[in-house]
Order: C-alpha cells, then sequence, then structure tokens
C-alpha cells in the first residue's frame, strides 16, 4: 500500500496561479494530491495551467485580487465546485522595480497600485478565505511576503512596505483565527528566478547568497504544501523564510 499523499483530499485555492511561484504552488499541491482551484487575472494561462494539473477537479477563475467583489465571487464558487475550502495560498503579486525607487520619484500611481495589489489583495483574500473556513473546521491560510519584508532592499520602497504589510496581517490573523482552527503562516521567499524577478536582476543581483545559486519556485512551493498540509498541524503565526541564506548573511 502507497503511503498517502500530503495533501491528499485537500481543497486549495491559489491567487496568482498562472505563473511563476504560483503554477508551481498549484503543480507541487497536485502532485500532492490536492484538488486545486486557480485564480489569476490572465484567464486563458490559468485555465492551461488547471488542465496541465496531475489528477482531476482542478479549475480556474478569472479573479482580480483588488476587486473585493471579484474574490468573493471566486470562493463562492470555490466553495460550490469544491465543497469547501481547505488551504488558501497568495501568491498574487507585483512589483515594478524601474519605478520604485529612488523614493523622491517613486509617484502615486506606482505606490498605489503595489500596495493595492499586494496588501489590499492579500487582505480581500484572506478575508473571504475566513468566511470560508470558520466552522467548518477551520483550515490553513499561506500569504507569501518576501525577504524584504525583513531586511528592505535598496529601491524597492513600496515593494517593501507592501510585503511588511502582508507580513504583519498575517501575525495579527495567527491571533485572531486560531481559536477558529485557521493557521496562517507567513513565507518570505529570497530571490527567486521568475519572469516576475527578471527585471530587478539586470541592475541589483544579490552578492551573498550562502547555499550558492538563485532560488527556484520548486522551493518556495514546497514549503507551502507543507504549511498547507495536517503535518504543519501546529504551526501558525511562523515566518518561514527560503531565502538561501541571503537574510543571515
Amino acid at each position: 500500500m502507497s503511503a498517502k499523499r500530503l495533501l491528499e483530499g485537500k481543497r486549495v485555492v491559489i491567487t496568482g496561479a498562472a505563473s511563476g511561484i504560483g503554477a508551481q504552488v498549484a503543480a507541487t499541491c497536485a502532485e500532492d494530491g490536492a484538488c486545486i482551484m486557480l485564480l489569476d487575472l490572465d484567464a486563458a494561462k490559468a485555465a492551461e495551467v488547471a488542465a496541465s494539473l496531475a489528477g482531476e477537479g482542478h479549475s480556474s477563475v478569472p479573479c482580480n485580487v483588488v476587486d473585493a467583489g471579484a474574490v468573493a465571487e471566486a470562493f463562492r464558487q470555490a466553495n460550490e465546485k469544491l465543497g469547501g475550502v481547505d488551504a488558501v495560498v497568495n501568491c498574487a503579486g507585483i512589483w515594478r522595480p524601474s519605478d520604485d525607487g529612488p523614493i523622491a520619484r517613486v509617484s502615486d500611481e506606482t505606490w498605489d497600485q503595489i500596495i493595492a495589489v499586494n496588501l489590499t489583495g492579500t487582505f480581500n483574500v484572506c478575508r473571504e478565505a475566513v468566511k470560508s473556513m470558520e466552522g467548518r473546521g477551520g483550515g490553513s491560510i499561506v500569504t507569501v511576503a518576501s525577504v524584504v519584508a525583513l531586511t528592505g532592499w535598496e529601491k524597492l520602497n513600496a515593494y517593501s512596505a507592501s510585503k511588511g504589510g502582508v507580513l504583519s496581517l498575517s501575525r495579527a490573523l495567527a491571533v485572531e483565527c486560531g481559536k477558529k482552527g485557521i493557521r496562517v503562516n507567513c513565507v518570505c521567499p529570497g530571490v527567486i528566478e521568475t519572469p516576475m524577478t527578471e527585471a530587478v536582476l539586470v541592475y541589483s543581483k544579490p552578492t551573498v547568497l550562502p547555499i550558492g545559486r538563485l532560488g527556484r519556485p520548486s522551493d518556495i512551493a514546497d514549503s507551502i504544501a507543507f504549511l498547507c498540509s495536517d503535518r504543519s498541524a501546529f504551526t501558525t503565526g511562523a515566518t518561514v523564510v527560503v531565502d538561501g541564506g541571503f537574510s543571515a548573511a
């Protein structure tokens, strides 16, 4: 008899799931036995990723996390199609390194957009996740911040602020939701090789990575899958840094 997979029977909603870390989280969770609903602005790409996942029953919903109504509708569909939600992973995010510093030239539009997607979007998703999970025995919420929430990074002012907010929000929710059986943990990736990071790496590569390489989406996805699973049942309010040693150095 084969061993039970890490997420066997779990129903997982993932935002920003059409590419990068989000797509890898979807693939990893599906391989571990979960049924996935992918949320993303790019409806065609999200549907393509859903169709590529191992197992059956996966689906996708077009969703702009900044739009609270769209997020509520996406969770309505998740509850209807999946029969409930056991875990939610917040991977939707943006950064605009060419516009995000020095601070004297950061525009209102840049600041507002980055805060809206990264912080307000995470808030919108977490709010609906809690509504879906409370009264159903709880669940797991994983937010994705960044190592810059802990260390800062030159010329990433709005991005650093948004991710610091995600980290603080996660801790507050962990305290609020613990008695409801809802765990909330925050993963802080270091520099991960994805299409979104290509622009900043052109002019600002990290020089000290003790592990000797940049991160891969799979490095983050494996940690997130663990936090979605029952094997992390006593873990909540945690900041899980997956950065190849960057913040330690």
